[in-house]
């Protein structure tokens, strides 16, 4: 294999291709950011803020075009989609159990959310509980709203749930945990639901190799296979300055732009990357001014040196070994590291979340054949 160097790159991505000399070949409530419908009472504030999602149209159907919204349900068609509620001041409590995890108690109060996705894709969604209240989540694939069950749930946790779905409907309970002292820790919290769609086709790889910083001049074989680390997150364009001067300043804000901007809800917890000699903290290479809030939202760095680092916004690929149909397409160039050569690579937690994996997890990574994909979960035909 020839070495993959940065002028190959940029020649991959005009349509001269590398000509003869190219390294890689193609390898064989009032609802913030969304809307919603409900005839389920008045929310009470919950998690510090007002009180949302009351008050819709019940008997007509929603914005979706699903069927009318039924009494006493919060239907959902736009996305991301938040609101306040509080189980100590409303729902029912029909469902004390979920088949995906029957022995968990969840036999306080719970809301009901029918959630209309216009395509095949990635359903999420998060809660955020006020202090001494344990609101569960979880994701289940059809809901009589007259006689409600945990039947069918595709996915449950204490702060998030997510699952891949067909276009349609589909139901998210927030359902109040019980304790082991028979108590329901009713109360206030916000949920987030987010929906992302799933690009479909194949995930070729440019195979080559790739000069790293302290290789001693033993490139690395891409794609390449090893352990991807879970890298903190960066500051973007939109984002003006003064620039975070701690690990936590802005990182609030931060979160909320990136789910509007890519759709993806889940709990976040990573912090602004640390200020390593820098002048503020979540600085990559460069300006924030040329870190697009999607791009940031999927980024991927590798240890390249500064001949080898491909440019800002260069696709490549990420790929779990044990299901190659699984990948997101993400974002190169926008930032170096880990500086373990051990590991291959770094990408955001909002990649890991999607792909089921986490920090240091085996991953394939390589830049993609087509670099027109859409950043995000793509599925492989390939």
């Amino acid at each position: 294999m020839k070495r993959l160097s940065i002028a190959c790159v940029v020649a991959l991505l005009s349509p001269l291709g590398c000509g003869d000399d190219s390294s890689i070949q193609p390898e064989g409530g009032s609802a913030q950011g969304g809307s919603s419908t409900s005839d389920g009472g008045a929310g009470a504030a919950g998690a510090g803020g007002q009180a949302q999602g009351a008050g819709g149209s019940g008997g007509e159907p929603d914005q979706g075009g699903s069927a009318p919204c039924p009494s006493g349900v919060t239907c959902v068609t736009s996305f991301p989609f938040s609101e306040q509620r509080d189980t100590s001041a409303e729902g029912g409590t029909e469902i004390d159990a979920y088949d995906c995890s029957p022995g968990t108690n969840e036999g306080g109060p719970e809301i009901l959310y029918r959630v209309t996705v216009p395509s095949d894709g990635f359903v999420s969604a998060a809660v955020y509980d006020d202090a001494g209240v344990d609101i569960d989540v979880h994701i289940v694939t059809t809901i009589d709203p007259l006689a409600p069950s945990g039947d069918g749930c595709l996915s449950r946790g204490d702060l998030e749930a997510s699952a891949d779905v067909s276009a349609g409907d589909v139901w998210i309970v927030a359902d109040t945990w019980v304790n082991g002292g028979g108590s329901a820790l009713s109360g206030g919290f916000r949920i987030d639901i987010g929906f992302v769609p799933v690009s479909s086709g194949p995930c070729g790889m440019q195979t080559g190799e790739l000069a790293r910083v302290g290789d001693g001049g033993v490139p690395l074989a891409m794609p390449a296979t090893g352990p991807v680390v879970k890298e903190a997150h960066l500051v973007t364009q939109a984002e003006p300055k003064p620039y975070p001067s701690t690990a936590t300043e802005e990182l609030a804000e931060h979160y909320a732009l990136s789910q509007t901007q890519t759709g993806l809800v889940m709990h976040r917890s990573e912090l602004w990357a640390p200020m390593e000699g820098g002048s503020f903290f979540g600085a990559g290479i460069g300006s924030p001014s040329e870190v697009p809030v999607v791009d940031e939202g999927w980024y991927v760095n590798m240890y390249w040196t500064p001949a080898s680092r491909p440019p800002r916004g260069t696709r490549m690929i990420l790929r779990r070994p044990d299901d190659p149909t699984r990948a997101v397409v993400v974002s190169a160039g926008h930032e170096t590291g880990p500086g373990n050569l051990a590991k291959i690579g770094g990408t955001t937690e909002e990649s890991h979340f999607y792909l089921g994996t986490e920090h240091d997890s085996a991953l394939v990574l390589g830049f993609a054949v087509d670099q027109a994909l859409p950043f995000g979960p793509r599925r492989c035909t390939d």
